[in-house]
């Protein structure tokens, strides 16, 4: 008996071994045994089953998911970034059959899906993370599935989507159609706002972005008409009949139904201003547009290939791998030039404003590409991958590696891969004053898809997992309140949390935003001032290094300094003289706002 038993403890030891995972210090598994996240591993904003984080500084942020398990198939289920935290929010289809929840979206503090009852049909839902906060919102389709997709947040309290009804489905030959809808979350507030047939997510969708994006308070979609005369081509929305709008046809090359796709792409929302996206043009081929959703307000930003191919077609420079935010005012992507080739690229969106770095400098630098990779900002600088060469007997050849800019210069972050091994770095996020990302490339065994962290642009990578020697698979890197959340797509198909504050961190520096903005650049700032009340604010030096001085002649009673996308960065109430330090501030364009008892002040400034 005592050897039977010691049998068994031998072989559960084994076992334990082998799927036994070692986490560092502040990293949790959230999903009890026996569930699977069901999360796809697209490098993408918004895919079919996501990991979408929802909530708001108040009331403090959740992260919602698809997950299954034996007793309940694929639902609904939530976390907070904790193991007590994490449950199945609802069994939508009672039983072990899937309710498949998609297209998970945010929507303020909620959620909005498309999920399948097992009586309605797939239809639209809503959830806040309750069992009873959880709800079909609408039967749209009467007689089938409306299969809603496309969730856009369009305003403060509406979202727009693409969605069948019987009139769609039926309308013409050329199949079903998903008509434009708007909702507010409640029955009553949801219809039908334009019969378009909207493409989701579109004939091009090669982006980590959204292939919807909203602008402001309007939301820009791709979409043919009824009738299918103009192609897939770019409309906006503002989320009422009026206000939707066929922008533009880009694309005029004439095809049998009418005009062809423009096979739009790469939207970034511009500060709220304008969209950022790649076109086709008959004209010019694949290039980088901008447009305010007028059709005088859409152009082509810039001709970055005027070639022609044999058959005399315009060959087209691209624009692709968009970074989902600007930086210091410019939008960063992968461009072309003759001269340098496939390299990193960036815009202002005014008409002719194009720059592009040479990384890749192997002779002929135009046939060796850097492909440079997503970025993001941090730590003042804009972090993204890229190739300097793949050639041994060459000097500056490292293969892919992290890179960052400031806008002028390139630097290579890091070399962790010796010679020309490369290291892709995908998913870059920002969580709490750290850079997170994995690396793609298997090159480097012992860096094979594992999570990496850097807590300045010049500290060399932290390894943070090794989950599993033949690469950790780890995907969907998300920001849930100020921790890293992310999955994995080996067999256990885990949910992981990671708290982790580095050295120094400063809650006021350092905090994320991650707040749903509606507000132009100028917006922010007019908008805390009283116009009628502000004057222009003389500051010296500017360009500052360590700090500046002013002088409005009274007592002042707030210095504030907002960053270009209206993030408050500096604050001093009642200040005890009129000198700033903004040695803390990293390189960039910044809006001071002074305030006295009589009027309020406003400057650029300039941090170098």
């Amino acid at each position: 008996m005592k050897k039977k038993t010691l049998l068994i403890l031998t072989s559960l030891f084994v076992m334990g071994g082998v799927f036994a995972q070692t986490l560092p210090d502040g990293m949790v598994s959230l999903l009890p045994a026996g569930v699977k996240a069901s999360i796809g591993d697209e490098r993408k904003a918004a895919k079919q089953k996501n990991l979408v984080v929802a909530g708001d500084k108040t009331k403090g942020y959740k992260a919602f998911f698809a997950a299954s398990d034996d007793i309940n198939g694929e639902e609904l289920w939530v976390t907070d970034g904790t193991v007590a935290g994490t449950k199945m929010v609802k069994d939508i289809n009672k039983g072990a059959t899937s309710s498949d929840i998609s297209w998970l979206t945010r929507f303020n503090d909620k959620v909005v899906f498309a999920a399948n009852d097992d009586v309605n049909g797939v239809e639209v839902w809503i959830s806040d993370g309750t069992e009873s906060g959880t709800y079909m919102i609408k039967d749209i389709h009467d007689f089938g599935s409306s299969e809603p997709r496309g969730f856009v947040q369009v305003n403060e309290n509406q979202f727009i989507f693409g969605a069948k009804d019987f009139d769609s489905e039926n309308y013409s030959d050329r199949g079903a159609q998903w008509w434009l809808w708007v909702s507010d979350g409640t029955a009553d507030g949801t219809k039908l706002i334009y019969e378009c047939d909207t493409k989701f997510p579109g004939q091009d969708y090669h982006t980590s972005s959204t292939p919807y994006c909203r602008v402001g308070r309007k939301v820009f979609f791709k979409a043919d008409n009824k009738d299918g005369t103009v192609g897939e081509e770019l409309w906006a929305t503002d989320g009422t009949t009026e206000g939707t709008v066929f922008v533009k046809d880009i694309n005029t090359e004439t095809i049998a139904t009418g005009t062809a796709n423009s096979a739009i792409d790469n939207m970034v929302n511009f500060y709220n201003e304008k969209l950022f996206f790649k076109a086709f043009s008959i004209e010019s081929s694949n290039e980088p547009w901008a447009s305010d959703g007028t059709p005088e307000g859409t152009y082509e930003i810039f001709d970055s290939n005027p070639t022609f191919d044999e058959n005399g077609f315009p060959r087209g420079g691209g624009a692709s791998d968009a970074g989902v935010f600007p930086y210091n005012g410019k939008v960063y992507f992968r461009g072309f030039s003759l001269e340098t080739g496939t390299e990193l690229a960036c815009t202002n969106l005014e008409k002719g404003d194009f720059t592009i770095f040479d990384i890749n400098k192997n002779e002929p630098t135009s046939d060796n590409h850097s492909y440079a990779d997503v970025g993001v900002e941090y730590d003042g600088v804009y972090m993204f991958c890229a190739a300097t060469g793949f050639d041994a007997t060459k000097p500056s050849n490292f293969g892919g590696e992290l890179h960052y800019t400031d806008g002028s210069t390139i630097t290579m972050q890091s070399d962790m891969g010796p010679g020309i091994q490369s290291n892709w770095v995908k998913e870059l996020t920002v969580v709490s004053g750290s850079l997170y990302w994995w690396n793609e490339s298997g090159e480097v065994a012992e860096n094979k898809q594992k999570l990496f962290r850097i807590d300045n642009k010049s500290q060399f990578p932290v390894r943070v997992t090794n989950l599993n020697p033949d690469g950790d698979r780890i995907h969907t890197l998300r920001n849930l309140g100020g921790d890293l959340i992310f999955t994995t797509s080996d067999e256990s198909k885990s949910l992981y949390a990671y708290h982790y504050r580095k050295a120094g961190y400063d809650p006021a520096k350092d905090a994320d935003d991650l707040d749903i903005e509606f507000r132009t650049r100028n917006e922010i700032i007019t908008g805390i001032e009283t116009p009628q009340q502000s004057a222009k604010l003389a500051i010296h030096p500017n360009p500052a290094t360590e700090s500046f001085s002013f002088n409005i002649g009274e007592k002042v009673s707030s210095v504030q300094i907002y960053d270009l996308t209206g993030r408050l960065v500096y604050q001093n109430v009642n200040p005890e003289n009129n000198t700033v330090n903004v040695s803390s501030l990293a390189k960039g364009i910044y809006k001071v706002l002074i305030i006295s008892p009589n009027a309020q002040h406003v400057s650029s400034l300039i941090v170098k």
